[in-house]
C-alpha cells in the first residue's frame, strides 16, 4: 500500500482519523522509548552483586565503588548507594535504598500512563467517528428526497467503518504493550526489593551488625 493510498484512506476515515493519527504516533513514540530503555537498564547481572559482596567482605569499599563506575541499571545504583552510605546503621540504610529504589521504579513507569490513555480513549474515537459517520449518511439520505447518491452515502459508511478499524487498530497492541511494560516494571520492582535485602546484609554484616535480618 503506497503513501497516497495511505493518506486516502485516512481522508475516507473522517475527521476523527487526525486524533487516531496523533494517538498513534504517541503511541509509536512511547513504545520505542521504553523499549530502549529496558534494553540499556537490564539488569540480569547477577554477579554484579556477588562480586562486590567479595570486595566489601574484603573490606575494600574503594575497589568495589571503582567496579561500580559506569554500570547502569538498578541494581548498580542500589549498591552505589549502599556503600556510598555503608557507615550508617541499617535503618538509615534502608531508607536511603527506598529512596533510590522509588526513584528508579519512577523512571521505569515514566510514560506509561500514556500506553494506558491512549488503549483506553482510541476505541471511544473509533465509535464517536462510527456515529458521526453514519449521522452524515442519514443526512444525506433526508435531503435527497428519495434520490440520494450512493456514492455519498457510502462516503459517510466508509467513514464510520474505517474510523472503527483505526481506533481498534491503535489500541490492540497499545494495550499489549502496555500490559508488557506494566508487568515488566512489576517483576524489577519485586526483584529490586529482594536485592536491597541482600545489599544490606552485605553492607551491615561487614560492619558486624545482626539486626539486618529483620529488614523485610
Amino acid at each position: 500500500m503506497d503513501f497516497n493510498r495511505i493518506l486516502n484512506l485516512f481522508t475516507l476515515g473522517g475527521p476523527m482519523t487526525i486524533p487516531l493519527l496523533i494517538a498513534s504516533v504517541f503511541s509509536l513514540a512511547v513504545i520505542i522509548e521504553k523499549t530502549i530503555f529496558f534494553y540499556k537498564n537490564n539488569d540480569n547481572n547477577v554477579r554484579l552483586i556477588k562480586r562486590i559482596e567479595i570486595l566489601v567482605e574484603e573490606g575494600d569499599i574503594l575497589s568495589a565503588l571503582n567496579e561500580l563506575k559506569g554500570k547502569k541499571g538498578t541494581n548498580a545504583k542500589l549498591l552505589s548507594a549502599a556503600l556510598a552510605h555503608n557507615s550508617e546503621n541499617p535503618s538509615r540504610l534502608r531508607e536511603v535504598l527506598q529512596a533510590v529504589g522509588e526513584d528508579e521504579i519512577k523512571k521505569m513507569e515514566r510514560h506509561l500512563p500514556i500506553l494506558d490513555v491512549i488503549a483506553m480513549i482510541s476505541p471511544l474515537l473509533g465509535l464517536l467517528g462510527t456515529v458521526i459517520g453514519i449521522i452524515s449518511s442519514f443526512n444525506i439520505l433526508g435531503t435527497a428526497a428519495g434520490a440520494a447518491n450512493p456514492a455519498q452515502i457510502s462516503s459517510g459508511i466508509a467513514a464510520a467503518l474505517i474510523s472503527t478499524a483505526l481506533g481498534l487498530i491503535i489500541a490492540i497492541p497499545t494495550a499489549i504493550f502496555y500490559s508488557y511494560f506494566a508487568h515488566k516494571v512489576e517483576r524489577r520492582a519485586h526483584q529490586m526489593n529482594l536485592n536491597m535485602v541482600e545489599i544490606v546484609d552485605v553492607v551491615s554484616s561487614n560492619r558486624g551488625e545482626s539486626d539486618v535480618q529483620n529488614y523485610s
